[in-house]
């Protein structure tokens, strides 16, 4: 949570130039900050934006909608209330968390929902710095997906990580699959183990091989993860006459049916590797046998940017209009009183 006295290295500096001149002339004028942006979208970071808002004195109201509200093009999510001078600084760091953990949740919101029931898991914790990942941890959350990689994401959750294994563990034990595997279940005995099969790309092989190697030592292989390269053909669909690149539906297809036929009708798959809404909806049309898709860098993508303009001033108890034009006050019938 950032603090009142910690806003000044993150706001823009005309803001702070603006307070200057406000406090310089005596000019303690009472207004109203109207919030929003211009794209359909699931609001995120106003939990957030009331920490920081908390803090400020009593004569600062807010009224607006709560995190999880799907929002319209232009409507307004936050009328904030209070003097012109405590409320210059702090409009860059509101807009921010609003407009980044927006986007995550509008994200994370389109792909749940093309997902048909099926867990989304939040993987995109390597494509921005690790600061961001208690905003995205949370935005996910509000979004719907299933859980998240690190546990500065997974705290939003109130559980543990999420994850399955990564080629560099795999590689440690000189490219075999099976023995890494093992190694995972051994030192980590209740956990649910997900085998990444992709590392000598045939994954119906590795999938079946390490479920049997699971199977001889009394051991439950929770899932496989299908990952290969996207410019990359997987050899069981080469030996099928198949020359589709990454993991696609064939592939899976291949993967569940190797799998049911080595007695692995309970092993779970996870498709990753570049998964959008699109893929998404693709693999869900033709029922592709997937229990699990880990999204990353999509997650990131796109822009919701929030807008904060006076919008209204306070003269002798009375609401007088002044904005810019285009940018009149609106009520919104939804809001709630948030401080």
């Amino acid at each position: 949570m950032i603090r009142l006295d910690e806003v000044s290295p993150y706001t823009d500096q005309y803001f702070i130039n603006s307070r200057i001149a406000c406090e310089k002339a005596d000019n303690g004028v009472r207004v109203v900050y109207q919030v929003f942006q211009r794209s359909q979208a699931l609001l995120c970071g106003v939990r957030q934006v009331m920490q920081l808002l908390g803090q400020a004195s009593s004569e600062v109201e807010v009224y607006g909608l709560e995190d999880g509200s799907l929002i319209a093009p232009k409507e307004s999510v936050l009328h904030i209330v209070g003097p012109v001078a405590e409320l210059f600084e702090l409009e860059t760091v509101y807009l921010g968390l609003l407009s980044r953990m927006t986007r995550v949740a509008t994200n994370v919101r389109a792909a749940v929902e093309a997902a048909n029931g099926k867990r989304i898991l939040f993987f995109p914790a390597r494509f921005d710095i690790p600061e961001a990942q208690e905003y995205d941890g949370y935005a996910a959350k509000v979004g719907g997906a299933a859980g998240a990689s690190t546990a500065a994401e997974a705290g939003a959750f109130a559980a543990r990580a999420l994850g399955t294994m990564p080629h560099a563990l795999i590689a440690a034990f000189k490219g075999n699959t099976v023995k890494a595997s093992l190694a995972l279940a051994e030192a980590l005995p209740q956990e649910p183990i997900w085998a990444l099969v992709d590392f000598e790309n045939d994954s119906v092989r590795t999938s079946v091989e390490v479920f049997r190697a699971f199977q001889e030592r009394g051991l439950k292989l929770s899932g496989v993860r299908l990952d290969t390269g996207q410019d990359v053909i997987d050899q069981s669909l080469l030996r099928l006459g198949i020359d589709k690149p990454g993991v696609n539906i064939e592939l899976v297809r291949e993967v569940r049916r190797g799998l049911d036929e080595a007695g692995g009708q309970e092993v779970r798959i996870a498709a990753s590797g570049g998964f959008t809404v699109d893929r998404i909806l693709e693999f869900e049309a033709a029922r592709a046998p997937v229990n699990a898709y880990g999204v990353g860098e999509f997650f990131f993508t796109g822009s919701t940017p929030f807008t904060s303009d006076i919008v209204a001033y306070f003269e002798a108890g009375q609401l007088v209009p002044c904005a810019k034009v285009g940018r009149q006050y609106q009520k919104n019938p939804r809001f709630k009183r948030l401080k």
